[in-house]
């Protein structure tokens, strides 16, 4: 049971990041009602695609990695597409945590004990700190998780109890006038479910127990698209449009999210509690990613017992995204660019390709609404693939 809930928590952790305190932001020109509809859309999407790869497990032992399944089902060509897209929003994500978590640990050593720490000091010792847990196993990362977490949803539900109770309905019923700005959340919004990339890592823990895992990812996928709605239900709720919208051009990013909750509550508790919020969240995030990650390389050098070692994973884990963090931080900026279409190849694409051809090889079919299922999600991958290029070049407003 233990193992059960870390694992959900695993699920909720990894997935509640740094993707819920952007969502007020990109949503300030949305509307709760447009917000709620993508984010359920893409919550489904992303469960069903998360049990089809549980699925691909009914074939396999849970000792198998990603890297093996894809190499079996989709041969060295799927292999390749599928490392190319892992390493690169795995190795992107987890440099965007230690600049992320390494900024906070800074910012906290000069409030509380007046140390001088040069950022490329605090990556490297928030790297040190919080990821070499990841070095001790799933087990580690699942009860570090439900420590942080817990503190995580305390101080959310602060934020949310001095919020809530001044929600104008008015608010919440607000139309974009134009189109574009939905259609620009989409890609960001499906980010922020990125749990799929622990799947792996998940199946081993559990012994490849399918009930067990389809409950986890039900579960650990629900908490946070709850949490969502709850949580653009009390911004959005709580400030018009037009004058986020103000806020958000004259402070960029969350401080922008910090000045328009303190219009709403000047309560002093709430920076408090938002700011450990948001390290919390990035925490979790970035032990459910270093995990992933860690595993993957594991699997990809299985043949490689001298990289397989948990020192050598380790490494390679933790110092290419360290180097890029500290001395080419556009590297990953560019990257995360492009983040939502490496997740479309890793949590849409290659769960429905590996499932179809593991069936087939099992000499089953393949029901119809299954098919009908299968081609909302290969349009959805077509629309969240095109409008990130769109963002790219600048044709929608990011």
């Amino acid at each position: 049971m233990q193992k059960l809930i870390g694992s959900i928590l695993i699920v909720a952790g990894t997935t509640i990041g740094a993707g819920m305190l952007a969502m007020p932001i990109i949503s300030a020109n949305v509307g709760f009602l447009f917000m709620s509809f993508i984010l359920f859309c893409i919550w489904f999407a992303m469960f069903y695609t998360s049990v089809l790869l549980v699925n691909v497990y009914r074939y396999n032992s849970p000792e198998d990695g990603l890297n093996t399944l894809t190499t079996k089902y989709l041969g060295k060509p799927g292999a390749y597409i599928t490392g190319l897209s892992m390493l690169t929003l795995m190795y992107a994500l987890t440099s965007a945590y230690i600049a992320g978590g390494g900024d906070i640990l800074r910012t906290n050593l000069e409030q509380l004990l007046h140390l001088e720490v040069s950022p490329q000091l605090s990556a490297i010792l928030f790297t040190l700190l919080f990821g070499g847990i990841i070095a001790f196993g799933t087990r580690a990362v699942d009860y570090s998780t439900k420590v942080v977490f817990s503190i995580k949803i305390l101080c959310l539900c602060l934020v949310l109890g001095l919020l809530l109770p001044h929600i104008e309905m008015a608010y919440l019923a607000y139309i974009p006038q134009s189109p574009l700005p939905v259609l620009a959340t989409i890609p960001i919004i499906f980010t922020s479910f990125g749990f799929s990339v622990v799947i792996p890592s998940l199946v081993k823990y559990l012994d490849g127990n399918l009930r067990q895992l389809k409950w986890v990812f039900f579960i650990g996928s629900i908490i946070p698209l709850l949490l969502y709605l709850i949580w653009e239900l009390t911004i959005l709720g709580n400030i018009e449009s037009s004058v986020f919208s103000e806020i958000l051009k004259n402070n960029a990013g969350l401080e922008g999210l910090l000045v328009s909750i303190k219009e709403i509550n000047s309560s002093p508790f709430i920076k408090i509690a938002f700011t450990i919020f948001a390290a919390a969240a990035i925490l979790t995030s970035f032990w459910g990613v270093a995990l992933a990650l860690n595993d993957y390389i594991k699997d990809l050098a299985k043949d490689r017992p001298k990289i397989k070692h948990n020192v050598s994973a380790f490494i390679l884990t933790f110092l290419p995204p360290i180097l890029f963090a500290l001395f080419y931080p556009d590297g990953f900026v560019i990257a995360l660019g492009y983040a939502s279409i490496s997740l479309v190849v890793l949590a849409l694409i290659i769960p429905m390709l590996m499932l179809q051809k593991a069936k087939k090889i099992a000499g089953e079919k393949t029901s119809i609404l299954q098919y009908i299922i299968y081609g909302f999600l290969w349009i959805l991958s077509l629309l969240i693939v095109v409008l990130q290029l769109l963002l790219a070049f600048e044709v929608l407003p990011s």
